[in-house]
């Protein structure tokens, strides 16, 4: 008995150093914000085990309860994997985080209670975490969140398979130096989104006062679950904020280096929560040529011809255009029409390249007639559901009549086996095959065909006129450019000129770059080399001084003069007073553009 007593505490020990150690803890970081400023909510599950390296399960909602008015959003998980060895005894751990960002609307105390969640089969507890929200100092610096932040523009109610274009903007205040984009995620379970595009539009924009660097990316978004669904996206950035130079060690304080070697910080940037109420297609009302055209459509159908033979193909053309999800448009099926054989269509889409969701899209039938006659088409009809309205839609076309003649096929050869003897008494068998078209479309045509005219007389010829006038254009060609390149080389202010009007259009090209120090000097040398074609004398190297005096001479516009000076004046101000912050080059653009036509 006491063997079988020591036996059992044995086993009971060992198990429970075998069973892998869980422990749970929940938290605010930071403890304490301002008010209107995030923290975030964090769950850390640590699991320990001496035997193997424990493997976290990945949890997707936790059983929140009420917190009293806290906003939580943007949630995501973190695991990390370590292993100790004391004393030649391993111990391994793996550890997740739950971390949601939190936003307090008012000053308080707001309190997450203790709640029971469900891990690896078993009942874990985590425990009350507290947030403390004060107000916020009259002086205080902007939050990242007022810095830097993601808005996307989307509807709050869209139809399975309803595809919709979206714009999706970062703002980044002109106080921050973005250093660059790190990763893109998108959270949409219930939606297909369009990849996003590897380049940015970019744009100025005022928000509450404050001005803002805006990159906008175009996205198309599609439903694929019907109820409330959420949308949400996030880029993984890295920056530079205000005051976060680097001034330690250096004996004269912050300065213009500080800026150009400050920290740069990783910061995850969110959509706000977005939740879109997804619907279902209505069931009264939808046609049987229904496929799934979401949109506003308009159908066009036509046949390459009125008339044809019997076995000779013409070909019915379906077009839809209009604006709508294009991609689940299916060509109509086309009943089986007496006197006619059709097969499957060929489909082709024309995107409209300035809004993806316009375009039109084709579907080529072939219809074979088998008799001869005045035959119909069938007809053709196509169906969609317009969102706008709430409704399908169904679009018909008549029955197009096409004039079938006998076909001009020469008869089917017909081979007859020998005759018997005159002993046998085997009757004549005929042979014939009849050639479908698709087979003859590969069966070589024995027929003569009639050759080619040849002209008897060669002046009368088109092809003697018309390799006579080639050759007569290729010499024109050869004395104008020998006769330019002559005058290059005697003619100094044909040379000056045609060298600055070269040298202008690379540089008015050049100028088109949204760099404002690339631009602002090569608005500078357009207005030159303009001023040296019009002058023929060079004043590529001239100050705005003798640009002025030049002006003057060829009788140019006070206004555009002024223009001009203006122009002169933001460049040397931009390139000699250290700015290298982006600035709005339209306006100056605008004032180039009207220099370069005044001369």
């Amino acid at each position: 008995m006491q063997l079988r007593t020591a036996f059992l505490l044995f086993a009971l020990f060992t198990t429970s150093t075998l069973i892998a150690e869980i422990r749970v803890s929940a938290r605010f970081e930071p403890a304490r914000v301002a008010v209107d400023s995030a923290s975030k909510y964090i769950v850390e599950i640590i699991e320990t085990d001496k035997q193997t390296k424990p493997t976290a399960e990945r949890i997707t909602s936790l059983p929140i309860p009420s917190d009293g008015g806290l906003t939580l959003r943007n949630g995501h998980t973190s695991t990390s994997q370590s292993t100790r060895i004391t004393n030649g005894v391993s111990e391994y751990s793996s550890t997740q985080q739950l971390i949601i960002e939190a936003v307090a609307p008012t000053v308080g105390n707001f309190t997450i209670p203790t709640y029971i969640f469900e891990y690896k089969g078993g009942r874990l507890q985590a425990p009350a975490a507290t947030l403390t929200v004060v107000e916020r100092a009259a002086d205080a610096a902007p939050t990242v969140d007022e810095l830097i932040f993601l808005q996307t523009n989307v509807p709050e109610q869209l139809y399975v398979g309803q595809t919709t274009p979206i714009t999706l903007k970062l703002y980044v205040s002109s106080s921050v130096t973005l250093r660059g984009l790190n990763a893109f995620e998108r959270r949409a379970d219930g939606f297909t989104v369009s990849k996003l595009p590897a380049e940015s539009s970019e744009s100025v924009e005022m928000v509450n006062g404050s001005r803002y660097r805006v990159y906008s990316w175009p996205l198309t978004i599609t439903p694929i679950s019907a109820g409330p669904q959420d949308l949400n996206f996030q880029f993984t950035l890295s920056a530079q904020m205000p005051n976060q130079q680097n001034k330690r060690g250096s004996p004269f304080g912050g300065g213009v280096f500080d800026n150009f070697f400050g920290r740069s910080e990783r910061f995850n940037i969110y959509t706000p929560p977005t939740q879109i109420e997804v619907l279902t297609l209505p069931a009264e009302g939808k046609p049987d040529s229904y496929s799934g055209a979401i949109g506003q459509f308009n159908m066009q159908v036509s046949a390459d011809s009125n008339s044809t033979r019997v076995e000779e193909p013409i070909m019915l053309s379906l077009k839809i255009s209009g604006s709508g999800n294009f991609d689940r448009i299916k060509g109509p099926e086309m009943p089986k029409t007496r006197g006619w054989r059709n097969y499957k269509p060929e489909s082709t889409f024309e995107p409209n390249d300035s809004q993806p969701l316009k375009g039109m899209k084709r579907f080529d039938y072939v219809f074979i007639p088998e008799t001869a006659g005045s035959r119909k088409l069938p007809e053709v009809t196509f169906s969609y559901f317009d969102p706008n309205i709430e409704k399908y839609v169904e679009l018909s076309a008549p029955a197009l009549t096409v004039k079938v003649a006998p076909s001009d096929r020469p008869a089917v050869a017909t081979v007859a086996a020998p005759e018997a003897d005159q002993q046998g008494s085997a009757p004549t068998i005929n042979l014939t095959k009849a050639l479908s078209p698709e087979e003859l479309l590969t069966t070589l045509d024995y027929r003569p065909r009639k050759g080619r005219h040849i002209e008897k007389d060669l002046l009368s010829s088109p092809l003697f006129y018309g390799l006579n006038g080639a050759a007569f254009l290729a010499l024109t060609t050869s004395v104008i450019v020998i006769c330019r390149r002559k005058r290059l080389h005697q003619n100094a202010d044909y040379a000056l000129v045609h060298q600055a009007k070269q040298a202008l259009k690379v540089t008015v090209k050049e100028a088109q770059s949204n760099d404002a120090a690339v631009f602002y000097r090569c608005a500078q040398d357009a207005i030159r080399l303009a001023a040296t074609v019009h002058m023929k004398r060079s004043l590529r190297s001239a100050d705005f001084a003798e640009l002025e005096v030049s002006f003057k001479q060829c009788q140019v516009a006070d206004a555009v003069i002024e223009q001009a000076r203006s122009l002169f004046n933001e460049a040397n101000n931009h390139r000699f007073s250290g700015q290298n912050h982006s600035t709005d080059l339209q306006h100056a653009r605008t004032q180039l553009n009207t220099i370069l036509k005044a001369l």
